[in-house]
């Protein structure tokens, strides 16, 4: 074990700091002390301004994969926007009973969470008094509303991050969301004196910074520091949740991979699995920024092929003249022929209905059947082709030829588009479980890939399950 001075008293010392991994403590008490000093330096990063990113997180020294970024717990968190019902106490699902107070959904009549004052106490009596009926659209809204009015720190860290009000005016979805909600709390606007301009800052703080938990499962969460992190589709962190003593999900973001000193420390906002133009869609309508990171810029999406059509020339491939543009020309790499962006988009879109229709249905021969029909039109690592062969070799048998070939694909694909492993750890998990069982494959070597991909699932999600299924398979 490596040892080092304590940086109290300089004796020999075992116990380093967990945050930066450079300063070493004799006891618990000697880093307690030096904490005020230490924990300004400490930390792994550094909030940067610039005019196109707004406030963001770059490295303030060099990271490697595994190490702790941030741990911080949230300035506000509650359940989802037309979540399942959860307990208004702690978040949980499975909910048995109603608050005695308020007759709102809880887990157990005993739930610490509901008489907790920095949980549901507070609002509790609000909801009781004002007999507002159960509508998980208001809840998170009531809580921010509530430290508003309680806590004028928290609410001035919580406006310090971006709402992006003026892209959510009248005409746009979020302005006939947000004014939905408001009708629903004019009584705690009321009785609270609140303006309807603060509920709309606070619907636009939701949707812009909140990330969804689990644990809690069906709950999301404003972190100070963790939302400050930008957006990349091949982000170089992961995250995971956990449970404090006081009930609140804790957030643990952890290097994925070497990110060097100066570097901007990123997550992923928007699906993996989607091409280009839907995931800048998303992330325009919900975010209101546009992507330009490496793979947005690549036609090919970095040779994933995710959104590349076939020619009918037969022999070209079609591909964006400009990604970043979402009117642009599309072009065959072999012939003069091109396609509107329209064209293309109204292509995908006719085959994504088929896809849902067939997906719907998880019948062999119509999943086969379609996947030849998408294979005319599209590249072979489409988003489509991808989605349906994924279904696809869950059906086969393991002696069918086909099935090998489409695990292999689907690997390549998220080796390409998730090579750290942090968004599609289950979706590959489960590639790697088929291909373990087709003939001439190293069984024991792909279920122990697939296990390793899985070690950072949530306790009781489908993901931590289906690591328990492989390892008794193992």
């Amino acid at each position: 074990m490596e040892t080092g001075k304590c940086g109290v008293c300089q004796s020999e010392a075992k116990h380093r700091c967990t945050g930066c991994k450079t300063k070493f403590y004799c006891s618990a008490a000697h880093q307690r002390d030096d904490w005020p000093s230490h924990k300004l330096t400490c930390r792994s990063w550094r909030v940067n301004t610039s005019p196109e990113l707004g406030n963001h997180l770059i490295a303030a020294r060099d990271l490697n994969p595994g190490d702790l970024v941030i741990a911080e717990t949230p300035l506000v968190w509650g359940p989802a926007r037309q979540t399942e019902r959860v307990c208004v106490g702690c978040g949980e699902p499975g909910v048995r009973v109603r608050c005695p107070g308020c007759s709102w959904y809880a887990c157990k009549v005993s739930c610490d969470g509901l008489v907790d004052e920095n949980r549901h106490g507070v609002e509790c009596r609000v909801l009781a008094s004002l007999r507002l009926l159960p509508s998980y659209d208001i809840l998170m809204v009531l809580r921010m509303i509530l430290v508003h009015k309680r806590s004028h720190s928290r609410w001035q860290t919580l406006v310090s991050l971006q709402s992006h009000e003026d892209d959510r005016g009248p005409g746009t979805e979020a302005f006939e969301e947000t004014e939905a909600v408001i009708q629903q709390l004019e009584p705690v606007i009321d009785v609270l004196g609140i303006d309807k301009a603060t509920v709309r800052k606070i619907c636009g703080l939701i949707d812009v910074n909140a990330l969804e938990t689990n644990p809690p499962e069906g709950s999301v969460a404003i972190y100070q520091h963790a939302c400050l992190m930008e957006h990349s589709c091949l982000a170089n962190t992961r995250h995971n949740f956990s449970v404090d003593n006081k009930g609140r999900p804790r957030i643990i973001v952890i290097a994925a991979t070497s990110i060097k000193k100066g570097e901007h420390i990123s997550t992923t906002y928007t699906h993996v699995l989607w091409s280009t133009r839907a995931r800048r869609e998303h992330l325009l309508a919900t975010k209101y920024f546009a992507c330009h990171c490496k793979r947005c810029k690549d036609p090919t999406e970095l040779k994933s092929h995710l959104g590349t059509l076939k020619c009918t020339c037969g022999s070209g491939l079609v591909l964006p003249r400009d990604p970043l543009d979402l009117e642009t020309e599309w072009f065959c790499d072999s012939c003069p022929g091109t396609l509107t962006s329209v064209e293309v988009m109204q292509l995908t879109e006719r085959l994504g209905e088929e896809v849902e229709t067939a997906m719907a249905s998880a019948k062999e021969s119509v999943l086969s059947d379609l996947l030849s029909r998408l294979q005319v039109l599209l590249h072979p690592g489409h988003q489509h082709c991808i989605a349906v062969a994924h279904s696809l070799i869950q059906l086969q048998s393991s002696d069918n030829p086909q099935k090998r070939e489409l695990c292999l694909r689907i690997l390549e694909t998220t080796s390409i588009l998730d090579p750290y492993g942090t968004r599609l750890g289950l979706y590959t998990a489960v590639a790697l479980r088929e291909l373990a069982s087709c003939p001439g494959e190293d069984r024991r070597l792909n279920l122990e890939r697939a296990i390793q991909l899985l070690e950072h699932e949530p306790a009781g999600s489908p993901g931590e399950k289906f690591k328990k299924l492989i390892e008794t398979e193992l």
